[in-house]
């Protein structure tokens, strides 16, 4: 009956954790997305330098 349990309470344990893994996964940006992020950074960083 114990094992029973402590089987059950381990279930438990795997479903919550796989339920947050996958509620905090991020999503890999798309090449165009990382294109963009690039640009905007370099962009930015050429007006900062000429103020």
């Amino acid at each position: 009956m114990v094992t029973y349990v402590s089987l059950g309470l381990l279930f438990l344990f795997v479903m919550i954790s796989i339920f947050n893994y996958r509620s905090r996964r991020r999503k890999a940006p798309s090449p165009e997305q990382l294109n963009k992020l690039v640009f905007s950074i370099l962009k930015s960083g050429g007006q900062r330098d000429r103020e």
